[in-house]
Protein backbone atom coordinates (compact mmCIF):
# COMPACT_ATOMS: atom_id res chain seq x y z
CA UNK A 1 0.00 0.00 0.00
CA UNK A 2 0.59 3.54 -0.49
CA UNK A 3 0.00 7.00 0.87
CA UNK A 4 2.15 10.61 0.93
CA UNK A 5 3.42 11.50 3.86
CA UNK A 6 5.55 15.08 4.90
CA UNK A 7 9.15 15.30 4.63
CA UNK A 8 9.03 15.67 8.49
CA UNK A 9 7.25 12.62 8.86
CA UNK A 10 9.90 10.30 6.90
CA UNK A 11 12.32 11.41 8.98
CA UNK A 12 10.06 10.51 11.93
CA UNK A 13 9.59 6.87 10.76
CA UNK A 14 13.17 6.48 9.77
CA UNK A 15 14.16 7.22 13.44
CA UNK A 16 11.87 4.81 14.53
CA UNK A 17 13.76 1.81 13.21
CA UNK A 18 16.63 2.04 15.28
CA UNK A 19 15.88 -0.43 17.83
CA UNK A 20 18.00 -3.70 17.95
CA UNK A 21 21.49 -7.17 16.11
CA UNK A 22 23.66 -10.10 15.22
CA UNK A 23 24.23 -12.54 12.33
CA UNK A 24 24.37 -16.42 12.30
CA UNK A 25 27.68 -17.15 11.84
CA UNK A 26 26.71 -19.82 9.21
CA UNK A 27 29.07 -20.82 6.62
CA UNK A 28 30.02 -24.17 6.06
CA UNK A 29 29.00 -25.32 9.98
CA UNK A 30 25.45 -26.58 10.69
CA UNK A 31 23.93 -27.78 13.66
CA UNK A 32 22.86 -30.74 15.36
CA UNK A 33 19.57 -32.31 14.78
CA UNK A 34 17.08 -30.67 16.60
CA UNK A 35 19.34 -27.79 17.36
CA UNK A 36 18.84 -24.35 15.98
CA UNK A 37 19.57 -20.71 15.53
CA UNK A 38 17.18 -17.49 14.78
CA UNK A 39 17.91 -13.95 14.57
CA UNK A 40 15.37 -10.78 14.09
CA UNK A 41 16.55 -7.62 13.00
CA UNK A 42 15.79 -4.20 11.87
CA UNK A 43 17.68 -2.75 8.83
CA UNK A 44 17.26 1.27 7.77
CA UNK A 45 18.78 2.08 4.77
CA UNK A 46 18.88 6.36 4.33
CA UNK A 47 19.74 6.75 0.85
CA UNK A 48 21.57 8.90 -1.64
CA UNK A 49 23.50 9.16 -4.91
CA UNK A 50 21.74 6.87 -6.81
CA UNK A 51 24.53 4.48 -9.07
CA UNK A 52 23.42 3.87 -12.88
CA UNK A 53 23.91 1.04 -15.01
CA UNK A 54 27.27 2.68 -15.85
CA UNK A 55 28.18 3.81 -12.42
CA UNK A 56 27.56 7.13 -12.46
CA UNK A 57 26.04 8.58 -9.25
CA UNK A 58 22.84 10.69 -9.86
CA UNK A 59 21.18 13.06 -6.93
CA UNK A 60 17.74 11.77 -6.63
CA UNK A 61 15.07 12.69 -3.75
CA UNK A 62 15.37 11.61 0.16
CA UNK A 63 15.21 8.11 0.38
CA UNK A 64 15.14 5.43 3.05
CA UNK A 65 14.28 1.68 3.38
CA UNK A 66 13.13 0.08 6.69
CA UNK A 67 12.60 -2.95 6.99
CA UNK A 68 11.87 -6.29 9.74
CA UNK A 69 13.51 -9.49 8.32
CA UNK A 70 13.86 -13.04 9.77
CA UNK A 71 16.72 -15.84 9.30
CA UNK A 72 16.80 -19.33 11.10
CA UNK A 73 18.30 -22.91 10.34
CA UNK A 74 17.74 -26.04 11.75
CA UNK A 75 19.13 -29.24 11.68
CA UNK A 76 17.42 -32.06 10.13
CA UNK A 77 20.58 -34.59 10.10
CA UNK A 78 23.92 -35.12 10.66
CA UNK A 79 25.53 -32.12 8.46
CA UNK A 80 21.76 -31.16 7.02
CA UNK A 81 20.02 -28.00 7.57
CA UNK A 82 17.05 -26.05 6.46
CA UNK A 83 17.98 -22.07 6.44
CA UNK A 84 15.29 -19.70 6.14
CA UNK A 85 15.37 -15.92 5.55
CA UNK A 86 12.23 -13.55 5.45
CA UNK A 87 12.09 -9.77 4.70
CA UNK A 88 8.72 -9.68 6.75
CA UNK A 89 7.77 -6.11 6.42
CA UNK A 90 9.63 -3.06 4.07
CA UNK A 91 9.31 0.70 3.96
CA UNK A 92 10.18 2.68 1.17
CA UNK A 93 9.89 6.29 1.83
CA UNK A 94 10.55 8.11 -1.26
CA UNK A 95 10.43 12.15 -1.95
CA UNK A 96 9.15 13.93 -5.58
CA UNK A 97 11.90 16.57 -5.47
CA UNK A 98 9.02 18.07 -7.40
CA UNK A 99 6.51 18.36 -5.04
CA UNK A 100 8.79 18.18 -2.16
CA UNK A 101 6.98 15.73 -1.15
CA UNK A 102 7.44 12.04 0.16
CA UNK A 103 5.30 8.98 -0.40
CA UNK A 104 5.65 5.87 1.72
CA UNK A 105 5.25 2.11 0.15
CA UNK A 106 4.49 -1.11 2.41
CA UNK A 107 5.28 -4.09 1.20
CA UNK A 108 6.78 -7.71 2.39
CA UNK A 109 9.96 -9.05 0.73
CA UNK A 110 10.64 -11.74 -1.24
CA UNK A 111 11.71 -15.27 0.85
CA UNK A 112 14.39 -17.58 0.48
CA UNK A 113 14.19 -21.63 1.81
CA UNK A 114 17.49 -23.06 1.89
CA UNK A 115 19.43 -26.46 2.63
CA UNK A 116 23.29 -26.69 3.69
CA UNK A 117 24.78 -30.05 3.02
CA UNK A 118 28.53 -30.29 4.91
CA UNK A 119 30.41 -32.14 3.19
CA UNK A 120 33.89 -32.21 4.82
CA UNK A 121 34.58 -31.73 8.33
CA UNK A 122 38.05 -32.48 9.46
CA UNK A 123 39.17 -31.06 12.82
CA UNK A 124 39.13 -27.21 12.41
CA UNK A 125 37.93 -27.64 8.48
CA UNK A 126 34.26 -27.74 7.15
CA UNK A 127 33.42 -27.45 3.41
CA UNK A 128 29.82 -27.59 2.47
CA UNK A 129 27.55 -27.43 -0.41
CA UNK A 130 24.41 -24.75 -0.05
CA UNK A 131 20.91 -24.46 -2.14
CA UNK A 132 17.88 -22.22 -2.21
CA UNK A 133 15.29 -20.92 -3.88
CA UNK A 134 13.83 -17.31 -3.41
CA UNK A 135 10.38 -16.75 -3.87
CA UNK A 136 8.27 -13.63 -5.80
CA UNK A 137 6.61 -12.75 -3.20
CA UNK A 138 6.57 -9.06 -3.40
CA UNK A 139 4.99 -7.22 -6.33
CA UNK A 140 7.41 -6.30 -8.87
CA UNK A 141 5.00 -3.12 -10.04
CA UNK A 142 6.69 -0.09 -10.34
CA UNK A 143 5.47 1.63 -6.85
CA UNK A 144 6.97 5.64 -7.56
CA UNK A 145 9.03 7.56 -10.20
CA UNK A 146 12.20 8.17 -9.18
CA UNK A 147 13.36 12.28 -10.45
CA UNK A 148 16.37 13.81 -9.99
CA UNK A 149 16.92 17.01 -8.09
CA UNK A 150 18.59 18.75 -10.98
CA UNK A 151 16.51 21.77 -12.69
CA UNK A 152 15.31 19.39 -15.18
CA UNK A 153 13.65 16.60 -12.68
CA UNK A 154 15.04 14.17 -15.27
CA UNK A 155 13.42 10.44 -14.30
CA UNK A 156 15.84 8.05 -13.19
CA UNK A 157 13.60 4.94 -12.60
CA UNK A 158 10.92 3.56 -10.37
CA UNK A 159 11.01 2.06 -6.47
CA UNK A 160 10.77 -1.12 -6.79
CA UNK A 161 9.66 -4.17 -4.13
CA UNK A 162 10.39 -7.29 -5.57
CA UNK A 163 12.24 -8.89 -8.48
CA UNK A 164 9.02 -10.84 -9.85
CA UNK A 165 10.83 -13.95 -10.54
CA UNK A 166 12.29 -16.98 -8.52
CA UNK A 167 16.29 -16.99 -7.95
CA UNK A 168 17.53 -20.53 -6.94
CA UNK A 169 21.30 -19.54 -5.68
CA UNK A 170 23.85 -22.89 -5.45
CA UNK A 171 27.68 -22.80 -4.37
CA UNK A 172 29.49 -23.67 -1.62
CA UNK A 173 31.44 -22.23 1.46
CA UNK A 174 34.64 -23.07 3.69
CA UNK A 175 35.68 -22.04 6.85
CA UNK A 176 38.45 -22.79 9.72
CA UNK A 177 37.13 -22.47 13.05
CA UNK A 178 40.41 -21.75 15.73
CA UNK A 179 40.24 -21.16 19.44
CA UNK A 180 38.01 -17.46 20.04
CA UNK A 181 37.53 -17.29 16.13
CA UNK A 182 36.97 -18.22 12.96
CA UNK A 183 37.44 -17.57 9.07
CA UNK A 184 34.92 -18.54 5.91
CA UNK A 185 34.66 -17.87 2.15
CA UNK A 186 31.45 -18.48 0.28
CA UNK A 187 31.01 -18.61 -3.44
CA UNK A 188 27.59 -18.68 -5.04
CA UNK A 189 26.56 -19.08 -8.69
CA UNK A 190 22.62 -17.19 -8.67
CA UNK A 191 20.22 -18.77 -11.79
CA UNK A 192 17.27 -16.11 -12.48
CA UNK A 193 14.11 -16.82 -14.00
CA UNK A 194 12.48 -14.15 -16.04
CA UNK A 195 14.69 -13.61 -18.71
CA UNK A 196 17.01 -12.05 -15.98
CA UNK A 197 20.88 -12.07 -16.03
CA UNK A 198 22.59 -14.64 -13.64
CA UNK A 199 24.22 -13.33 -10.96
CA UNK A 200 27.69 -14.22 -8.96
CA UNK A 201 27.77 -13.68 -4.92
CA UNK A 202 30.46 -14.00 -2.88
CA UNK A 203 31.81 -13.51 0.55
CA UNK A 204 34.89 -13.46 2.84
CA UNK A 205 34.74 -12.90 6.57
CA UNK A 206 36.63 -13.49 10.09
CA UNK A 207 35.66 -13.49 13.47
CA UNK A 208 36.71 -12.80 16.96
CA UNK A 209 35.69 -13.08 20.61
CA UNK A 210 36.92 -10.52 22.62
CA UNK A 211 35.83 -12.26 25.66
CA UNK A 212 33.14 -13.91 26.95
CA UNK A 213 30.05 -11.77 25.76
CA UNK A 214 31.60 -9.86 23.26
CA UNK A 215 32.16 -10.74 19.68
CA UNK A 216 33.16 -8.89 16.40
CA UNK A 217 33.45 -10.03 12.66
CA UNK A 218 34.38 -8.19 9.40
CA UNK A 219 32.21 -9.48 6.43
CA UNK A 220 33.45 -8.49 2.78
CA UNK A 221 30.60 -9.42 0.40
CA UNK A 222 29.84 -8.41 -3.39
CA UNK A 223 27.22 -9.39 -5.64
CA UNK A 224 27.40 -9.05 -9.59
CA UNK A 225 25.24 -9.45 -12.75
CA UNK A 226 26.75 -11.38 -15.25
CA UNK A 227 26.67 -11.65 -18.76
CA UNK A 228 24.98 -14.71 -19.19
CA UNK A 229 20.98 -15.62 -18.83
CA UNK A 230 18.11 -13.50 -20.96
CA UNK A 231 17.72 -10.13 -22.41
CA UNK A 232 14.83 -8.79 -20.10
CA UNK A 233 15.20 -5.17 -19.43
CA UNK A 234 17.31 -3.75 -16.84
CA UNK A 235 15.59 -2.22 -13.48
CA UNK A 236 16.44 1.44 -12.18
CA UNK A 237 15.65 1.20 -8.70
CA UNK A 238 17.38 2.50 -5.77
CA UNK A 239 16.26 -0.56 -3.82
CA UNK A 240 18.62 -2.71 -6.11
CA UNK A 241 16.05 -4.98 -6.16
CA UNK A 242 15.54 -6.35 -10.04
CA UNK A 243 17.64 -7.42 -13.02
CA UNK A 244 21.69 -5.54 -13.57
CA UNK A 245 22.52 -4.89 -9.63
CA UNK A 246 26.19 -5.31 -8.91
CA UNK A 247 28.01 -4.21 -5.36
CA UNK A 248 31.02 -4.83 -3.68
CA UNK A 249 30.66 -3.65 -0.07
CA UNK A 250 31.34 -4.67 4.03
CA UNK A 251 29.80 -5.27 7.02
CA UNK A 252 31.08 -4.43 10.35
CA UNK A 253 29.16 -6.71 13.50
CA UNK A 254 29.52 -6.62 16.72
CA UNK A 255 27.12 -8.44 19.34
CA UNK A 256 26.52 -8.73 22.86
CA UNK A 257 25.43 -12.59 24.59
CA UNK A 258 23.34 -11.60 27.22
CA UNK A 259 23.14 -14.97 28.33
CA UNK A 260 24.30 -18.50 26.96
CA UNK A 261 21.23 -18.42 24.58
CA UNK A 262 20.35 -14.77 24.02
CA UNK A 263 22.60 -11.81 22.06
CA UNK A 264 21.98 -8.64 20.76
CA UNK A 265 24.52 -6.90 18.52
CA UNK A 266 24.54 -4.11 15.66
CA UNK A 267 26.05 -4.19 12.09
CA UNK A 268 27.08 -1.24 9.97
CA UNK A 269 27.43 -2.07 6.15
CA UNK A 270 28.48 -0.34 2.94
CA UNK A 271 29.40 0.09 -0.22
CA UNK A 272 32.97 -0.17 -1.50
CA UNK A 273 33.31 -0.40 -5.10
CA UNK A 274 31.17 -1.69 -8.19
CA UNK A 275 27.92 -0.07 -7.27
CA UNK A 276 25.39 -0.42 -9.90
CA UNK A 277 21.64 0.29 -10.73
CA UNK A 278 21.45 0.90 -6.47
CA UNK A 279 21.60 3.38 -4.21
CA UNK A 280 24.28 4.75 -2.37
CA UNK A 281 24.08 4.98 1.16
CA UNK A 282 25.24 3.51 4.95
CA UNK A 283 23.13 0.25 6.30
CA UNK A 284 22.88 0.26 10.03
CA UNK A 285 21.30 -3.07 11.00
CA UNK A 286 19.79 -4.00 14.96
CA UNK A 287 19.74 -7.39 16.18
CA UNK A 288 18.17 -9.93 18.49
CA UNK A 289 19.13 -13.66 18.00
CA UNK A 290 19.03 -17.33 20.48
CA UNK A 291 20.08 -20.72 19.22
CA UNK A 292 17.71 -23.12 20.52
Amino acid sequence: MSRPIAPSSSLLVAALVLLCAAPARAGPWTPPPKVGYAKAWFRWLPGFGYRDGEGEKRDYGRYNELSVNVYGELGLLPGLALTLHAPLVQIFTLEDPRRGESEVHVHPGDPALGLRWRLLSAGPLALALEAAVRFPLATSDDLQPVYGTDESNERLGALRAGSGVFDFPLGFSVGLAFSGGFVEASLHGILRTGGYRHDVAWTLAGGLDFSQRWRGRLRLMGRHATGLGGDAPRHDSPSGIGNGTSYGGFALEVDYRLTPRWALGAVLEGGLFALRRQTGGPVLNLVVSTTF
